[in-house]
């Protein structure tokens, strides 16, 4: 099952290869072979999960509020690298030591981080994978507890996994590319409405996620132990990259809902819902985008929020760093020119030709023309 599985993806990913690609407005964006890039950097990743009770007719609006639950993993600074192999791109996230930048203290969460990408001129595909364990959690009430083992819980998990689909309507001169993975070079300024579609999985779960000090304001939610989100999403908004010799300043917002899923487990039951979340992406960066080196900063953040009659739940991950990358590469031209100087190379050659015959007719006509008057 997991080669046929295999075999399924890497099929899709080979498709999408075919497809993503385009013809480009060569005076906005210089295409080329890439052979390799090798991407490295320094990131700050941040994940928070939210519960909050609502429509409890025995507590007030403002009670309900203040009882919102936010889980937080610790991750301190961490290293990635990211590699770029014939348009093929994949991610990974790793620390050296648990105290890799950090000198607070704090229990540290254990995380695993993966992503891979395919941008072409008109389509992108982009998977990840995500898993963040032991948390620490807060509401309103333990304000005034620190980061300690007493609002720190190592049985949470949660992790997420999927892919996103992208659809760039000015692909010709607004690079996607350029602008956020820095393998295609944006000669001038453009911009361009995108679509994302988007399937994903998530969940949540501890053998007791509601703490003691809030139980009694989520009702039949008060022994929750999972919840678990399969999503179907739609985003739409507008990205652009602003450039000035090989300088950039790149942006994008997008917005949408979707229909998910749900599912809440309990100690002896299972609920199921359907709710229709609204999600939200930004991405922005600035840097250097050299044909041969290139760095900069970043910074990205996915959020969803979904609500069913007794719960609300959202979900934010975000991360913002430095990188700096290093590529071999070899300058192409993109079909259509290639096709146009084929096309006035033919067309200069049969002219030559052409020009050659009637050279040599005009020739042989003033040849018996001279004969002629020499007689």
């Amino acid at each position: 099952m997991l080669k046929r599985t295999a075999i399924l993806f890497l099929f899709v990913l080979g498709s999408i290869k075919c497809i993503a690609g385009g013809e480009v407005d060569t005076n906005y964006v210089q295409t080329f072979k890439n052979i390799f890039a090798i991407k490295l950097f320094l990131i700050d990743n941040g994940f928070s999960y939210i519960i909050t009770p609502q429509h409890n007719s025995l507590f007030t609006e403002q009670q309900l509020k203040d009882a919102k639950i936010t889980y937080n993993p610790y991750i301190p600074p961490t290293a990635g690298v990211s590699l770029n192999i014939k348009g093929f791109g994949a991610s990974y996230i790793f620390k050296f030591t648990n105290d890799y930048l950090d000198t607070t203290g704090q229990a540290k969460s254990a995380f695993k981080q993966f992503q891979m990408n395919i941008y072409g001129s008109r389509f992108g595909f982009e998977g990840y994978y995500q898993d963040y364990q032991r948390f620490y959690y807060k509401y309103k009430g333990d304000d005034s507890l620190s980061r300690n083992l007493k609002n720190y819980n190592s049985d949470i998990r949660s992790y997420q996994f999927g892919a996103n689909f992208l659809l760039i309507f000015n692909g010709k001169r607004f690079s996607y590319n350029a602008a956020f993975n820095q393998t295609v070079l944006q000669k001038k300024s453009a911009g361009s409405w995108m679509m994302t579609f988007s399937l994903k999985f998530n969940e949540v779960k501890a053998k007791d996620l509601i703490p003691d000090g809030v139980k009694q304001y989520y009702g039949p939610y008060v022994d929750l132990q999972r919840n678990r989100n399969y999503a179907f999403l739609l985003h739409t908004g507008y990205g652009f990259n602003l450039t000035k010799s090989r300088f950039y300043f790149s942006g994008a917002l997008l917005a949408g809902i979707g229909i998910q899923s749900q599912f809440y487990n309990f100690p002896d039951d299972q609920n199921y819902k359907i709710a229709f979340p609204l999600v939200g992406r930004a991405k922005t960066g600035i840097g250097y985008n050299g044909k041969i080196f290139f760095t900069g900063i970043f910074a990205n953040a996915d959020v969803s929020q979904s609500s069913i009659q007794s719960i609300k739940t959202q979900q934010m991950v975000s991360s913002y760093g430095v990188y700096v990358g290093f590529r071999a590469i070899e300058f192409t031209k993109p079909k259509g020119q290639l096709k146009a100087e084929k096309k006035r190379k033919a067309e200069a050659e049969k002219n030559a030709k052409k020009k050659a015959a009637e050279d040599k007719k005009r020739a042989v006509r003033e040849a018996k023309e001279a004969k002629r008057k020499r007689k």
